[in-house]
Parts: structure tokens; C-alpha cells; sequence
């Protein structure tokens, strides 16, 4: 008896994903290096700002406020 190698294929639909990231109001943002990032979102996003910009503090809005070395 021989076995065969069946190939179980997948069709997948790309237009419709079953994850979608949409992040909160506010942001909990941290420099790390070269990038700020967000560690109060469930995905943890990033920012790149390079070596010029520091990481101040958080205006009112909830937006970085960054300084320039």
C-alpha cells in the first residue's frame, strides 16, 4: 500500500483580517533608545524619533513633547 502526501491548502483573505489594531485615546509613552514607545495599548507601538530628540514629558493632550539635543 502506498501513502500519499496530501497537501492541505488554505485560502486566505487578506481584505478582511481578523485583527485589527485601534489604539486608545490616551498613550503611556517611553523613550527606548532611538524610539518612543506606547506601553499602555494591549499592541505595543512605536515611534522612531532618532539620536537628535529626548523624551521630555506629555503635553495635556497626551502627546510627547519632544527636545531636540
Amino acid at each position: 500500500m502506498e501513502k500519499q502526501n496530501e497537501k492541505e491548502t488554505e485560502v486566505l483573505d487578506f481584505t478582511k483580517p481578523d485583527f485589527s489594531f485601534i489604539p486608545k485615546g490616551s498613550h503611556e509613552w517611553r523613550q527606548q533608545g532611538y524610539y518612543i514607545v506606547c506601553k499602555s495599548c494591549d499592541l505595543e507601538h512605536a515611534v522612531w524619533i532618532g539620536s537628535e530628540r529626548l523624551l521630555t514629558g506629555i503635553n495635556d493632550n497626551g502627546e510627547p513633547i519632544l527636545k531636540v539635543r
